[in-house]
């Protein structure tokens, strides 16, 4: 079975958010990603869900995703703080 988490956690503040929130594992940053995400277009952000399903089906690496995660905040202007 593939690992869903992250070697190390990653805060995000997301606009209009008071405080910081945290991701730890690839459940986590697609709902962020579908749910919560300020902009759902953009080639980051598709690469990211696109890396986020591989590596829950074990296609891909878990810090793959994170790195697709962290490219796609950058793509929003969605601040890294941890």
């Amino acid at each position: 079975m593939p690992t869903t988490h992250w070697n190390r956690k990653l805060g995000i503040l997301l606009p209009g958010a008071l405080r910081p929130r945290f991701i730890e594992d690839i459940r986590n940053a697609m709902y962020v990603l579908a749910e919560l995400w300020p902009v759902t277009y953009g080639k980051a952000y598709q690469r990211a869900l696109a890396f986020c399903a591989r590596a829950l089906e074990g296609r891909t690496s878990a810090a793959r995703a994170r790195l697709a995660f962290i490219a796609a905040a950058r793509e929003a202007r969605v601040e890294i703080v941890a």
